[in-house]
């Protein structure tokens, strides 16, 4: 029998196979996702989507108006993408977990700290970003507030400024297309156009941080911007309130060429997919590959690259302190197989030359339903035993000299504590 659900949405679990006074671990879901179906013909050829029969239709997302069914009028229809379905599989699956599958509408601080701990697999703070500054303030709050949001704060913060990690991806001698942060407040159209010149730059993309869904992507000349300045201008008028503006050579190669974005999971490299743009296919339409039909050399090379970019991320950490492998990470890999300008950069135009194009983490698109293998047991086994390996890590006792130092420090400066710092809120995307 379906078990009930609760007032708040959390998934009440019956548990047969427990032991009197044992208790589930519960775990918190950010959903939020409308582009990453697993209700689909094409999951239904590798998987078996029968799990989600008695999945609320509440959780289900219209495809037209993209909007969940418990805010739709009665009678619509609709379909479970990815980041739902995950958790229900643990539902269906896993007697010692306590699913709480959380709407953005339903985040509260109390709502996440009353999970041990809650994954981002959909929504997240770049969402927030398109919902106005005071609801990015409240949800950059909660999430700096809450201790137990994975992946941790520290590195969706590192994510989501790509100078942080690009900086620290170029120290490591990771390739990427040659670029030039527009940091607000130190940047105006003359001043960057002056700098793309002065690199030898003849086309340029301006992309931002803090953004996601290729809002603010702008191909551009610099002869057009040049012929007009007003095309500069109005960009720098339109998001002026983006902390920065990731300005790069573009890559001619990039469009014709697969890119190609390897899952990690613990460090450990998971799967892949390459897609080839839209403008480079002879039916004009985006193409997906998986499995052994990426070829090897697009994969070994992207496999190789994010390996090396893992490496730039901050350790990962329980809600209490102690460090744990990372959750999932995307990395991205793009081609260059052509003539770059930028004088700083020397790449053989003869020959393929991969790069990172970008980093992602929890709340990216998934691809489920494009796999040559069914990867829902996958992802709920991941995140299942990532749940369980938090939990064992914060009953852990804590180790007896460490216990002996806090109580000193407690003893003699019981008034050193303050209280919290008033948090504050990033620079709007």
């Amino acid at each position: 029998a379906q078990s009930p659900i609760g007032s708040l949405g959390h998934i009440q679990l019956a548990l047969p196979g427990y032991l009197a006074g044992e208790m589930p671990i519960k775990v918190g879901f950010l959903v939020g996702k409308d582009t990453d179906l697993v209700e689909d013909p094409k999951y239904d050829a590798v998987g078996d989507a029968s799990f989600l029969k008695d999945l609320p239709d509440k959780y289900r997302v219209d495809p037209d108006s993209h909007e969940y069914l418990k805010n739709c009028d009665s009678g619509i229809t609709g379909q479970a993408h990815a980041d739902v379905a995950i958790p229900w599989y643990i539902h269906k699956h896993y007697d010692d977990i306590e699913v709480d599958i959380i709407f953005p509408e339903d985040i509260t601080l109390k709502r996440l700290k009353g999970n041990m701990v809650n994954f981002i697999v959909g929504y997240d703070v770049i969402n927030a970003v398109f919902e106005g500054k005071e609801r990015l303030k409240q949800m950059t709050n909660m999430f700096k507030a809450c201790g137990n949001i994975m992946p941790s704060w520290e590195v969706q913060e590192f994510i989501y400024m790509k100078s942080t990690y690009m900086t620290r991806l170029k120290e490591l001698g990771v390739p990427m297309a040659p670029t030039i942060f527009a940091h607000k407040g130190k940047r105006s159209p003359e001043s960057l156009l002056a700098s793309i010149k002065e690199r030898g730059w003849k086309m340029f993309v301006m992309k931002q941080s803090y953004m996601a869904f290729s809002l603010g992507f702008q191909k551009l000349s610099v002869e057009e911007c040049e012929k007009n300045p007003q095309i500069l201008k109005d960009y720098f008028q339109d998001f002026a309130d983006c902390p920065e503006y990731v300005v790069q050579e573009a890559i001619q190669g990039f469009v014709r060429n697969w890119e190609t974005r390897c899952f990690w999971f613990n460090g450990e490299f998971l799967y892949a997919i390459a897609n080839k743009a839209a403008v480079s296919t002879d039916d004009g339409l985006e193409q997906i590959v998986t499995g052994d039909d990426i070829p090897e050399e697009f994969l070994e090379n992207a496999k190789r690259i994010g390996r090396e970019a893992l490496k730039c991320l901050p350790e990962l950490k329980t809600p209490s302190g102690e460090p744990i492998p990372m959750t999932l990470i995307r990395t991205d890999i793009g081609c260059s197989d052509s003539e770059i300008h930028d004088k700083e950069t020397n790449w053989d135009p003869n020959q393929r030359t991969f790069f990172l194009n970008e980093i992602e983490y929890g709340g990216t698109t998934y691809f489920i339903r494009h796999l040559k293998f069914d990867a829902m047991p996958l992802w709920a086994k991941l995140y299942v035993e990532k749940a369980r390996e938090i939990h064992e890590k914060m009953q852990a006792p804590e180790p007896q000299a460490k216990r002996a130092r806090v109580g000193e420090v407690e003893t003699k400066a019981p008034l050193m504590k303050k209280p919290a710092a008033v948090m504050k809120k990033p620079a709007k995307a």
